[in-house]
C-alpha cells in the first residue's frame, strides 16, 4: 500500500506541472494575435517553471522548487497574464483569483488563505496599473469577492478543524471527552489556578462492581451502564464543567472555580441522576458510583499532587463501603459521606 501510495504521489506531482504547460500553450494559440513581449516573457516564464517542477520538482523533491507560496506567486502570473489578454479591467476572469485562495484555504489553513488573498489583490492592481496607469477602474465587486470567499472559506475551514479536534478528542461510547484531552486540559486548570488563584476542583468517578454487572448481564449490559452514567454526570455539572472517560469505569469531572462545597453539591447531583438513569438496566442488581474529590488551592498546587489526591480519596470512598463521596484536603480525607437517600 505504501508503494502504490508513492506512485500516486509521483503522478500527482507529474501531472500538476504538465497540465500547467498545456493550458499555457492553448492560451498561446488562442490569443495569440494579442500577445506582446512582456505578456509572453511572462508566459515562457511560467511554462519554465511548470517544466522544472516537472523533471526536478518531484524527483529530486527541490525544497524551492516545491514551496508552496511559491506555486501561488506563479499562478497568479499566469492568471494575471491572462487578465492582461483579455482586457484589464475590464476582463470578466478577475474571479480566477480566487481559486487559489480556496484552495490554500482548504489545504493550508486560514492564515494561508488570507496571505494568498492579500497576494492577489496586489497583483490584480498592479496589472490594472501596469495597463492603464490608474487604479480607477478596478472593480469594486472584486474586493467585495476576495474578502467574501477569503473570511467564509476561513470560517468554514475553522469550524471543519475544530470538529475534527472534537471527535479525536471525544470517548466514542460515552461521548466524553477521553484521557488523551484530560491531560490537555488539566494543565490548562493548574495554569489558570496559578495566574486566578480560583479553585479547581477534580472528581474521580468510578462505577462500584462493575466487573460483577458485566460478568451478571454481560458487556453490552455493561456498556449501556456506562453510557447512563455520563449521561447522568453530563447532567449534574455546569456549561463550562468538562467530563472525561478516565479509564475503563472511571470518569474525570473537572470544575473550573469549584470550592469544596461546589463540588460536593456536583457530587449529590451525581449520585441522584445515577439512580434515576440507570433504573431497569439491572434487575438483580444496584448500581451505584464512588465519587472522591480534591480541590486544587492553597493546600497544594502541584498537578502530580492533585491527582494523587483526587485517586486517594475515590479510594478512601471504596474503602468506607462504595456507594459514596470523599473529599480530600492537604494530606488527609477529611470528609466521606454517603449520598442523600431519596
Amino acid at each position: 500500500m505504501q508503494v502504490k501510495g508513492r506512485k500516486l504521489a509521483i503522478k500527482y506531482e507529474k501531472f500538476v506541472p504538465v497540465l500547467r504547460i498545456i493550458i499555457t500553450l492553448v492560451i498561446i494559440a488562442v490569443f495569440y494575435d494579442r500577445f506582446r513581449v512582456d505578456v509572453f516573457i511572462a508566459f515562457a516564464v511560467y511554462m519554465l517553471f511548470a517544466a522544472l517542477k516537472l523533471f526536478f520538482g518531484g524527483f529530486l523533491k527541490n525544497p524551492v522548487l516545491n514551496h508552496k507560496y511559491l506555486d501561488a506567486a506563479f499562478d497568479m502570473l499566469f492568471i494575471s497574464c491572462l487578465i492582461i489578454l483579455t482586457g484589464g479591467s475590464s476582463s470578466a476572469l478577475w474571479p480566477l483569483y480566487l481559486a487559489p485562495v480556496i484552495s490554500f484555504t482548504v489545504a493550508w489553513g486560514g492564515q494561508s488563505g488570507i496571505a494568498v488573498a492579500v497576494a492577489g489583490t496586489v497583483f490584480y492592481l498592479l496589472v490594472i496599473y501596469y495597463g492603464e496607469l490608474s487604479l480607477k477602474n478596478v472593480p469594486f465587486d472584486f474586493f467585495i469577492a476576495i474578502i467574501l470567499v477569503t473570511s467564509l472559506t476561513a470560517l468554514l475551514f475553522y469550524r471543519d478543524k475544530k470538529a475534527a479536534l472534537k471527535i479525536a478528542a471525544t470517548d466514542s461510547l460515552t461521548r466524553t471527552y477521553n484521557l488523551g484531552y484530560f491531560q490537555e486540559c488539566l494543565d490548562r486548570a493548574v495554569e489558570h489556578h496559578e495566574i486566578t488563584r480560583e479553585p479547581v476542583s477534580l472528581l474521580f468517578i468510578d462505577v462500584d462492581d462493575f466487573k460483577a454487572i458485566n460478568d451478571t448481564y454481560g458487556h453490552m449490559r455493561g456498556d449501556e451502564v456506562l453510557k447512563a452514567i455520563s449521561e447522568a454526570i453530563l447532567w449534574a455539572v455546569r456549561k463550562q464543567d468538562l467530563v472525561f472517560r478516565y479509564g475503563g469505569d472511571e470518569f474525570a469531572v473537572i470544575l473550573q472555580n469549584a470550592s469544596r462545597e461546589d463540588a460536593l453539591q456536583v457530587a449529590e447531583r451525581v449520585f441522584s441522576n445515577v439512580n434515576r438513569s440507570v433504573d431497569g438496566l439491572t434487575t438483580f442488581m444496584k448500581v451505584t458510583v464512588s465519587v472522591g474529590i480534591a480541590v486544587l488551592d492553597e493546600e497544594f498546587t502541584d498537578k502530580n499532587m492533585f491527582l494523587a489526591a483526587a485517586d486517594k480519596s475515590l479510594y478512601e470512598a471504596k474503602r468506607l463501603g462504595k456507594n459514596r463521596v470523599a473529599i480530600h484536603s492537604g494530606t488527609a480525607v477529611d470528609r466521606s459521606k454517603q449520598p442523600p437517600r431519596k
